[in-house]
């Protein structure tokens, strides 16, 4: 807070962070910008911090919020008035000794009073300003007016308000004056060519209020009410537009969000439940590593706009494949994808490994038909992929900072992974003993000679897939087995009516020797 600035009480302060409340935490947000916790109500503050608080309020929701924290702004102290007698306000008294008279069917007496009133509004305003705005000039802030003609008034308030929250001041004085609604029509008029904005932080506001005779038969409160029930339906007008946009804003951040971090996480987020503690599990997972064979040379080849739409094409359909499958993205690395299944979803750690043995499977189907219309479009010599599976025990969850988190795997499973990736031929697919284990049943393999890696205290046993086990070969060998089995039971009853004729046999003969 600068010496040479206009400074305000923590009290004022206070009592716009209360009305701004409810419609959310806009002002603590302010607050933090300026490096404030809380309020304390017998310090002074920057100009600024009101003025950001006001402005956010009205970039928000339009002048009409701010106009409305203007009508509301002094409620808490009427309040107080009421609940205790002793309190001096000269308002209250003056309407108590002029009432008859400022409600005078006498237009002379009334427009008196009137304006005997006005005056006396000024004066109140004048002194609340005064006790809590301070500037570096002496004499500067404050209230007062002048009568211009029969029936029009200047006002002149200078206070920290910022020029363009003008509508703030405006519904404070709506507020103080409302009272003359009774028998007068009020016209606000804001004179921006004699209002002033001072570099030091207060602002003068001119306003020239014209008053045309206008007696109603409705109850002061009545009008009062009234007055302030349209003011407060068209704050929440703007409330709903800006909760609208907010609403529509946020779909369009979740959607661009969705497609930065895994959809498992990002589900989790939307619903509340994903914790971003810096935290880690060991897990049993079975992770996918995939890249393009001699992606070098064949970008090389392409024209950079070419190789964008390949590019886009191939990881567009390889990821729809692994989100239909249930697989987490991990990450994309150049041309390579990695890819886990087991957290934070899983069905299984079987399951899991045949979930991904089929993706691949899938991927490798796709990859067909892409190279097919790639070739037909030009593209000589597409694509090819590898893969590599292995499952084991990885640490999964947050690594990072406090500032910046990734969810990820790490361990030597995941290398294990990467390397049979990395070790596998075009358009095939390299996993563990570990992986085949839980997918022998769906596939064929090759099993290759297994190999030591670095960091891993087991053998490694590798195994190429040559595809899908064939179904009716799978038929036939069921045929086979039924029909095995059926001749089987046939020599067991054979056997048994051998048995049983023999008995019979016996029995025949002993009866025949009686």
């Amino acid at each position: 807070m600068g010496k040479n600035e206009t400074t305000m009480a923590g009290a004022a302060i206070a009592s716009t962070l209360n009305h701004m409340s409810m419609i959310g935490d806009i002002g603590k947000e302010i607050l933090l910008e300026f490096n404030i916790n809380r309020i304390n109500l017998k310090k002074e503050y920057s100009f600024k911090v009101r003025g950001a608080i006001q402005s956010a309020a009205r970039n928000r929701f339009g002048k009409e919020a701010l106009y409305f924290y203007g009508l509301t702004m002094m409620d808490d102290y009427k309040e107080i008035i009421k609940l205790d007698p002793v309190t001096k306000d000269a308002q209250i008294i003056f309407l108590k000794k002029n009432n008859e008279k400022l409600n005078s069917k006498t237009i002379g007496i009334a427009r008196k009073k009137r304006d005997e009133y006005i005056k006396t509004t000024t004066d109140k305003i004048d002194l609340l300003t005064k006790a809590s705005i301070f500037t570096p000039e002496k004499n500067i802030v404050g209230c007062s007016m002048k009568v211009v003609s029969l029936d029009v008034v200047e006002i002149i308030l200078t206070n920290a308000v910022l020029i363009e929250n003008e509508y703030f001041n405006r519904g404070l004085l709506v507020s103080y004056l409302g009272i003359l609604n009774k028998n007068w029509g009020i016209d606000y008029k804001f004179i921006k060519s004699k209002s002033k904005q001072n570099k030091t932080g207060w602002c003068k506001f001119v306003w020239l209020i014209t008053f045309i005779r206008n007696r109603s038969n409705k109850t002061i409160e009545k009008i009062e009410n009234e007055l302030r029930e349209h003011a407060k339906q068209k704050f929440i007008q703007n409330v709903l537009k800006d909760s609208n946009l907010q609403k529509k804003r946020s779909e369009l951040l979740t959607s661009q969000l969705s497609k930065f971090i895994p959809p498992q996480i990002h589900k989790a987020m939307i619903r509340g439940d994903f914790n971003t503690d810096i935290a880690t599990k060991r897990k049993k997972l079975t992770v996918f590593f995939s890249d393009i064979k001699n992606f070098t040379l064949t970008s090389e080849s392409l024209q950079p706009e070419d190789l964008t739409i390949y590019l886009n094409e191939y990881f567009s359909e390889m990821t729809k494949i692994a989100l239909e499958h249930g697989a987490t993205i991990d990450k994309y690395i150049g041309d390579a994808v990695m890819l886990f299944f087991g957290d934070p979803n899983s069905n299984g750690e079987r399951e899991d490994a045949r979930a991904c043995v089929e993706m691949a499977l899938k991927m490798q189907e796709k990859m067909v038909i892409l190279r097919n219309g790639w070739k037909n479009r030009g593209f000589a010599e597409p694509f090819q992929i590898r893969i590599g599976i292995n499952t084991g025990y990885c640490n999964v969850g947050n690594f990072g900072s406090e500032q910046r988190l990734t969810y990820t795997i790490i361990g030597g499973e995941v290398n294990v992974a990467a390397r049979l990736e990395s070790a596998g031929h075009a358009d095939g697919i390299l996993m563990s003993y570990e992986t085949y284990a839980h997918a022998q049943d769906i596939i064929d393999v090759e099993e290759k000679e297994a190999v030591k890696m670095k960091g891993i205290n087991r053998e490694i046993k590798i195994f190429s897939v040559l595809g899908r086990k064939k179904k009716g070969l799978l038929k036939h060998h069921h045929k086979e087995e039924i029909k095995n089995n059926k001749i089987k039971e046939i020599e067991k009853f054979k056997k048994t009516i051998f048995k049983m004729d023999e008995e019979i046999q016996k029995i025949k003969e002993f009866f025949n020797k009686l």
